[in-house]
């Protein structure tokens, strides 16, 4: 009886599909993680061929950011009504055409304009397809398919670097832009063909443009006042004018939720112990896993002593074992439906920061290879489960709020990642009477300075098993109480 259950379940219409859903919304992850890499790596090239500064041509990196970031809740609450389908294809090619268009630029406010438009593509893009894979797939097959969105995002960030050079110094910096065209152009060819989701949309009865814009405003001087605090300048003007239209956004964003019949968050969705505690721990994991990827780097060229290339090599490990690892994690927790497989994730990765902290003091590659793998390894763990967890927790027509939250999330950890690894390292040297640029420190001193940013990470990946452990005994509770319903149904 099962087997002809599970059987039927597969042949829904909505499942037929579901490796080419499954191949469709990686491929589009894929090119916006691409994408993020390489214009970093041209970054230098730009701003030489335009002529400007630095001042001038990062808004190339951090428009992007602000749009995406922006705007990931409000297009998962419009997916709501309008169906993922729809919107996912509308911001593929929308990320194709101003892909095209980026590269046509001729000036670098042009440049700008048509990253703002790229990354309200991608917003769109990233804001759902968690959420299509979720309705493409059964229940006992999604952690291992959300598991491969993290092998897909490991890749992007292996590739990203390299191809980034290879095409800014053999075709130039337009060209990071023009590859995007035609896997694009593929992309919206298979999805007209196979991109079939059964939905019954919402209907619209009035969308929460207020709350809409105080989120946008929330959400851009939020992510301005954490760059600001990564620069390290101390206490500006410019940061107290952030934090003010933060807290006054927020607290506006909070009011009109509250007072509308339609709002983009639904905030009872937080009474949910599940859904608001995995998130947290998403928002621990990815704070983290930033702190390790910008100190790290000083760590091995300050102390160690390597160049910019063995630095990669070094660093390699982790998106290695997090392709090889994030699906077998899925799969795993598909088969066993283990309580705690997030919590020990998150347990592995403190552990493993504790001790690339104490490799640190050993100077040992070898070991601090090791240490590496360790802490990529409990990433993986806990990634893909952790994701099913979220999406699991609300029903599935919430599943665009959910997918966005996740992605916003993300975001937001690594930008409190990179902000508070900048500030310890700051005041670790200030500390110790170092005055200078951080790339001026000596060997030992930034040592102990990326010492203390690791075992902080440590700290806070041990309050995310904490986090986990409670959606783990929710979903205990909710098994039991599952398996009570189905005794009593038997009997």
């Amino acid at each position: 009886m099962a087997e002809m259950q599970a059987k039927a379940t597969t042949e829904l219409p909505e499942y037929r599909n579901r490796y080419i859903i499954l191949c469709i919304a990686l491929s589009a992850v894929f090119m916006g993680v691409l994408d993020t890499n390489v214009v970093n790596i041209a970054l230098p090239q730009i701003t030489r061929n335009f002529g400007v500064d630095m001042a001038q041509s990062q808004w190339v990196v951090t428009s992007y950011l602000l749009v995406n970031t922006s705007l990931l809740l409000i297009f998962g609450r419009l997916s709501e009504y309008t169906g993922k389908v729809r919107l996912f294809f509308a911001g593929i090619v929308i990320f194709t055409v101003s892909s095209l268009a980026c590269g046509l630029s001729v000036g670098i406010y042009q440049l700008i304009f048509f990253r703002i438009i790229q990354g309200l593509g991608a917003s769109i893009v990233y804001s759902i397809n968690t959420a299509m894979l979720v309705q493409a797939f059964p229940r006992n097959e999604r952690g291992r398919a959300l598991g491969f969105i993290g092998t897909i995002v490991a890749i992007g960030s292996i590739a990203g670097p390299i191809l980034g050079g290879l095409i800014t110094d053999s075709l130039g910096w337009q060209y990071i832009f023009f590859i995007n065209v035609p896997v694009g152009a593929v992309l919206v060819a298979a999805a007209l063909k196979y991109l079939r989701l059964s939905e019954t949309p919402t209907k619209i009865k009035g969308m929460d443009w207020s709350g809409a814009a105080a989120l946008i405003l929330t959400m851009s001087s939020l992510m301005l006042l954490l760059g600001s605090l990564a620069d390290c300048n101390g206490i500006t003007l410019e940061m107290w004018v952030y934090a003010a239209i933060f807290l006054a956004s927020i607290a506006a964003f909070v009011y009109a939720e509250g007072q509308h019949p339609n709002p983009i968050i639904d905030l009872s969705a937080f009474k949910v112990k599940a859904f608001t505690f995995a998130n947290m721990s998403t928002m621990i994991s990815f704070t983290a896993f930033s702190m390790f990827i910008i100190s790290m780097p000083f760590f091995l060229e300050i102390s160690l002593g390597y160049t910019a290339s063995q630095v990669g090599q070094m660093l390699l490990a982790i998106p290695l074992i997090t392709a090889v690892v994030s699906p077998m994690s899925g799969w795993l927790y598909d088969k066993f439906q283990s309580t705690y497989h997030s919590s020990l994730g998150m347990l592995i990765m403190a552990g493993g920061m504790f001790l690339i902290s104490v490799a640190a003091s050993t100077l040992s590659p070898i070991f601090l290879l090791a240490c590496f793998a360790i802490f990529g390894f409990g990433n993986a763990l806990f990634t893909s489960p952790n994701n099913t967890e979220v999406m699991s927790a609300l029903p599935l027509n919430k599943s665009g709020t959910a997918s966005s939250m996740l992605a916003t999330i993300r975001n937001f950890g690594n930008s409190v990642g990179i902000s508070l690894a900048s500030v310890i390292l700051y005041l670790q040297l200030r500390q110790h009477g170092f005055s200078g640029q951080v790339i001026s420190a000596s060997p030992g001193l930034m040592q102990q300075a990326v010492q203390a940013v690791l075992i902080i990470g440590g700290v806070l990946c041990l309050c995310g098993v904490c986090t986990s452990l409670i959606v783990g005994r929710q979903k205990s509770r909710q098994n039991k109480r599952q398996q009570a319903s189905k005794s009593i149904n038997g009997f």
